[in-house]
């Protein structure tokens, strides 16, 4: 599993993870569902702080990303020189999604 897809699975999943001050992973979310998740987590460990770090001058740009479901999650991307992805780019990045709004 790459990092980018065990950060977005686990947030489908409910459980966010995030680069705390001290430069460690921080995972938020239903207890049960943390669980789930930690040995991935810890066995990914230095892959997803990557991942998870901005480089000065680097924002991100929300996304609201919409299943047939209708289950909905919001996803964040990092926007390099301030080129934002087009809306198929993130569609391919989340399989079975149906919709993708920038927010």
């Amino acid at each position: 599993m790459t990092p980018a897809t065990i950060i977005r699975e686990a947030q489908a999943d409910g459980v966010s993870l995030t680069l705390s001050p001290a430069g460690t992973i921080k995972a938020t979310g239903d207890g049960a569902a943390v669980s789930r998740w930690l040995a991935v987590i810890r066995e990914h460990k230095a892959a997803i702080v990557e991942a998870l770090k901005v480089s000065p001058g680097d924002t991100a740009r929300g996304w609201l990303v919409r299943y047939p479901d209708g289950s909905i999650i919001e996803t964040y991307i990092i926007l390099s020189n301030g080129t934002c992805p087009a809306r198929a780019e993130v569609l391919r990045d989340y399989p079975g999604a149906i919709e993708a709004t920038a927010q």
